[in-house]
């Protein structure tokens, strides 16, 4: 064979080679177009997209992109879909990536059959799905918030004098955790003492019951040998038996009389029981005094005793609370607080400052009073809870969401809608509790929020319980009325 001909053969296959590895790695197929269905979605923006980029289904490659292009303000792109690949009318496309920062491909859900197939010129649907560039400002507006939250917790509790008043409230919360677990220690005593006098005066039943046995046997004994003896004060005992039960015959067949008499309707007491509407009166005040027992013994009695030292005006808040729950998803709550946010009072004091003149100082100071709450409470869903009514003696309403069996609370009020010097807007406040030891829960918040002059945070806890006793005396006292 001629070196020519070597040349020219080796330099064919070579082409060969280098066509199919270039087709390959470009993903091309150029008899696709025969073989091919073109379907066509449209999306606000297709960034990261590119020609050939995948078309799957749940993750599995069924075909490609095969064009991108700008129909308005829309990007039109067109799927190469596999002839025997069915696609109905109610199928959709959206834009998704494999991982955050992975290769942008097209996810197609094809529908269901009952929809019928989509025509050949149909377009899919599209779903706009959340990017990464929504999720960096989603993060940018959260790191923002943070920010001003840690700068005002570093200007309310910052420098030395912030230390100490935490190292205060920290001292209260281990006093008031102290007392309740004193409270506790003291309930299971009583329980304990409770336990062994039940004890004991098993060990006594234990041992008289056998006497008192005996007993009971000797006298049977002793009631047969009168009766086998005959003894004449028997005799005699039996005979007023016989008047006795002689007596009591004419008493039944006079009562059975009446008895008639009354079911004929004779008689002022034969009338009302034989008249409908007496006994449908009688019925219904028996249904409504069962309906009403039955609803104070389902009913919980929720009581909630709570303390919390506020940081910046050195004064503290405590106080009990009592829900009346019915129901899960609704309830009645009634409290009763001492609190700092009484009667605002605004001391105005004017001071002469050298080369500035007469300087005036206006100081807004709060009493401790006591007030008083009562809410309804919805339970919207499972973690969500709505409560409105009088909120310490002024209206307002707030909202809550909690989770973990109720053991984590997070919520807001707003009340106390007034305008007063010192006081521009209403009060808001945010408290978060956690409950994690039986009813011993620890509380924070911030309080006064709209108002620079009141604003301050807050930390304390409290001690949560159903309280049985308390519930049978509401109950008793109802029937009373």
């Amino acid at each position: 064979m001629k070196l020519e001909t070597k040349v020219g053969a080796f330099f064919i296959l070579a082409s060969g080679i280098m066509g199919t590895l270039i087709l390959r790695m470009e993903k091309l197929d150029l008899f696709a177009g025969h073989s091919q269905n073109k379907l066509v979605t449209e999306f606000d923006q297709v960034a990261g997209l590119s020609l050939q980029s995948a078309v799957r289904v749940a993750g599995v490659k069924v075909g490609a992109v095969t064009g991108i292009d700008l129909d308005g303000k829309k990007a039109k792109v067109t799927l190469g879909l596999p002839k025997e690949f069915q696609v109905y009318q109610d199928a959709s496309a959206s834009l998704s990536s494999i991982g955050i920062l992975g290769e942008k491909y097209i996810e197609l859900d094809p529908g269901h059959p009952a929809a019928g197939l989509l025509p050949e010129d149909g377009t899919i649907p599209s779903r706009t799905g959340a990017g990464l560039d929504d999720l960096m400002a989603t993060m940018g507006a959260i790191s923002k918030d943070v920010k001003n939250v840690t700068g005002a917790l570093s200007e309310s509790i910052g420098g030395e004098q912030g230390r100490q008043k935490l190292d205060e409230i920290v001292d209260n919360i281990r006093q008031l955790t102290g007392e309740f677990r004193a409270m506790a220690q003291e309930n299971h005593s009583s329980i304990n003492t409770t336990m062994a006098n039940v004890q004991e005066m098993s060990a006594q039943l234990k041992e008289k019951l056998p006497v008192i046995a005996q007993q009971f046997e000797d006298l049977g004994r002793n009631l047969n040998d009168l009766v086998n003896k005959g003894n004449p004060q028997l005799q005699g005992m039996l005979s007023d038996v016989r008047k006795l039960t002689a007596s009591l015959q004419v008493t039944a067949d006079n009562v059975a009389s009446i008895t008639d008499k009354m079911n004929k309707g004779e008689g002022t007491i034969g009338a009302l029981l034989n008249d409908d509407t007496t006994v449908k009166k009688i019925n219904t005040a028996v249904d409504n005094v069962s309906s009403m027992l039955g609803g104070f013994k389902s009913m919980d009695l929720n009581l909630d005793m709570h303390a919390a030292q506020w940081t910046r005006r050195g004064n503290a808040m405590d106080g009990i609370n009592i829900d009346f729950v019915p129901a899960r998803d609704h309830w009645y709550a009634l409290g009763l607080n001492s609190t700092p946010d009484g009667q605002i009072s605004n001391q105005t004091s004017t001071s002469t400052v050298l080369g500035q003149g007469p300087v005036t100082t206006t100081t807004v100071t709060t009493d401790q009073v006591f007030t008083l709450s009562a809410q309804f409470a919805k339970r919207l869903a499972e973690h969500y809870v709505l409560t409105g009514g009088i909120v310490e003696s002024k209206g307002g309403f707030g909202f809550e969401y909690r989770a973990m069996d109720d053991r984590f609370r997070l919520g807001g009020l707003a009340y106390d809608f007034t305008k007063e010097t010192g006081k521009p807007n209403p009060r808001y406040r945010i408290t978060g509790s956690f409950q994690f030891y039986k009813g011993i829960y620890g509380q924070a918040g911030w309080q006064d929020i709209a108002n620079p002059e009141l604003r301050t945070f807050f930390l304390g806890g409290g001690l949560r319980w159903t309280d049985e006793d308390l519930k049978k005396l509401v109950g008793l006292a109802s029937i009373g009325k």
